[in-house]
């Protein structure tokens, strides 16, 4: 059944450690662990990552059917990541369906595919579910202030990643509500007949993205009226401040990740 359940980029508001940590640990080390889940191959790799992340969810008291609902409601991205791969001809034939050869190649690259992105939408529902779209927003922007960008760049950037996540749990309700009101038009997405289900998605797609080019006009006319001049005059509430704990955390995680990278590589050696 297409449905959105869990409203993938919401923030689940919890007294947890992972919600207290600062939001620029929680950045880097997701977007370094995003880097190592590309660069890893082996099964062992995959299973030390994936079980660090089972780790981080338990610290951050978010409920395990949570994390699954985020992976349901988005379960055709996981059949289409598993089929492409098998188009690939080389390697040893494994089964052979006259049109559709499968190797094992083939078959090991579609697995490689699918756990890379279990553990990527892992990575980032746990980042978004443990901190807020405006601390994300600061701690991009101070980040990016650090590098050296300008600060009208580094606002807007920042500006423009919290709009982005905001508006995600916004279209995730309203693609809920479209879909009830195309079930009372009789509308059928539960259909085994798989050309029937796409076209059933269309009456989706297009009140979905006229409503949200609505809202963004909505948006933009709100802070004009606002006299929203970007970064001059703006102060922060939330002042970002790192405690002793965050660079012990940090310290952990890339080393698990390190050691994921070592053993990883020596694997391929042996």
């Amino acid at each position: 059944m297409m449905q959105f359940d869990f409203i993938l980029g919401c923030y689940i508001p919890t007294n947890s450690f992972f919600h207290q940590v600062d939001p620029r640990i929680k950045l880097f080390y997701t977007i370094f662990g995003m880097v190592v889940i590309f660069i890893i191959q082996r099964w062992l790799s995959f299973s030390i990552i994936g079980l660090t992340i089972l780790l981080m969810f338990f610290g951050s008291k978010i409920r395990f059917s949570t994390v699954l609902k985020a992976y349901k409601s988005i379960w055709i991205l996981f059949v289409l990541a598993f089929i492409f791969p098998l188009f690939n001809p080389t390697g040893k034939i494994l089964i052979n369906f006259g049109i559709l050869t499968i190797t094992v190649e083939a078959l090991k690259n579609s697995f490689i595919v699918v756990s890379r992105l279990l553990l990527l939408i892992g990575f980032s529902v746990l980042m978004t579910s443990t901190t807020s779209p405006l601390r994300i927003a600061d701690s991009t922007e101070n980040i990016l202030k650090r590098m050296g960008f300008k600060e009208r760049f580094a606002h807007e950037i920042a500006m423009i990643m919290s709009l982005a996540i905001r508006f995600i749990p916004i279209i995730s309700m309203e693609a809920n509500h479209i879909i009830k009101a195309q079930k009372a038009r009789g509308a059928k997405f539960n259909d085994r007949n798989i050309i029937k289900r796409l076209k059933a998605i269309f009456p989706i797609i297009i009140p979905l993205l006229v409503g949200s080019f609505k809202r963004a006009d909505e948006l933009a006319l709100a802070m004009d009226v606002r006299y929203y001049q970007g970064f001059q005059g703006r102060t922060k509430y939330y002042e970002l401040e790192m405690k002793r704990s965050d660079f012990v955390l940090l310290i952990l995680i890339l080393g698990v990740f390190a050691l994921t990278l070592f053993i990883d590589k020596v694997i391929s050696f042996v």
